[in-house]
């Protein structure tokens, strides 16, 4: 278990770069192994991926909170969090692999979940159908309203869910 009270987050800069391409990579790695890439060729296929996908973020949610999540001062995730007229979106979060399912995203997410309730907002987020979190979600009251091939869009709605878990 994290002690909760280490963790803050604070705004990402330029300097950060090199851990979100890290941590980009501990999110994928594993998946490419599964296909027999090697580690030459997973490095430049990650690095390219990242880059579009920095990109994309930055482009479509101009707006959003890009936060790094620290813990004890060290750089261990991201959140990113898009706070709109209509909805709260998630955009991303990621740990580093020793931190995950250890109650922090859960702690994450329930806190955006209390700021959301206060605004009378849903919460909404996107992840790959196969990806573990789905369960945390669900446990969080995230309800599947869409998919496309590998997404499934969820959503929190503050009025449905009387109390987080």
């Amino acid at each position: 278990m994290i002690d909760i009270s280490n963790v803050t987050l604070r705004a990402q800069t330029i300097r950060d770069e090199d851990f979100l391409l890290q941590l980009f990579i501990s999110t994928r790695e594993t998946e490419l192994r599964q296909v027999g890439w090697t580690s030459d060729q997973i490095r430049p296929f990650l690095q390219q991926q990242f880059t579009a996908q920095h990109q994309s973020y930055r482009q479509s949610y101009a707006d959003a909170d890009f936060q790094i999540i620290e813990c004890q001062e060290k750089a261990v995730g991201r959140l990113y969090l898009h706070r709109g007229k209509g909805e709260y979106r998630i955009i991303d979060i990621a740990l580093l692999p020793k931190f995950r399912n250890h109650s922090l995203g859960r702690y994450l997410i329930q806190d955006i979940q209390q700021a959301a309730r206060k605004n009378s907002l849903p919460v909404s987020l996107h992840v790959e159908q196969l990806n573990p979190a789905i369960r945390l979600y669900q446990r969080l009251g995230f309800k599947s309203y869409d998919r496309d091939g590998v997404h499934l869009f969820m959503r929190w709605d503050p009025v449905r869910d009387v109390e987080i878990e």
